[in-house]
């Protein structure tokens, strides 16, 4: 029989108690070495997901914490004064980004994002008013033929 303390034995009920299934009684080794094979290869998906994750989202100010902990959840970094540093990372960062877009590109790759979105935005809410012109005209001309 396994120890209940070996590093491999807790990986074994670990296997089955992340996903919420009861370990099988029939001692069975070739299915106890695969969920812990398994289990391995888990655990190091989820480091490998967790520094990812860490390395993406520390620059703006939010902290992942590890992800095989139960009720892992993302912690918002503060500066003294409980300042969110997502409110100093973020604008520094932006302005950082285009200001390396001017260098490398000039100035209208600066500015058309911007622009780009606000003549779209002006497109979808325009073609919204102007549909909705239309349809209420022709509810009012089917209404008007229907009463009299």
């Amino acid at each position: 029989m396994v120890d209940k303390l070996s590093w491999h034995a807790r990986l074994h009920s670990q296997a089955y108690s992340d996903f919420s299934v009861p370990e099988p009684v029939p001692f069975d080794r070739l299915a106890y070495w695969v969920a812990v094979a398994g289990q391995i290869i888990y655990r190091s998906c989820l480091v490998i997901f967790w520094i990812t994750l860490n390395c993406c989202t520390i620059a703006f100010g939010v902290f992942v914490e590890p992800l095989w902990r139960k009720k892992a959840t993302f912690r918002r970094l503060q500066l003294p004064g409980k300042i969110p540093v997502i409110a100093i990372a973020l604008p520094i960062l932006l302005a950082y980004a285009a200001w390396r877009t001017f260098q490398i590109y000039g100035i209208w790759h600066v500015i058309l994002p911007f622009a780009a979105i606000a003549v779209c935005g002006a497109i979808v809410l325009g073609s919204l008013a102007g549909f909705n012109i239309v349809r209420r005209a022709k509810f009012i001309s089917v209404d008007r033929k229907g009463g009299t």
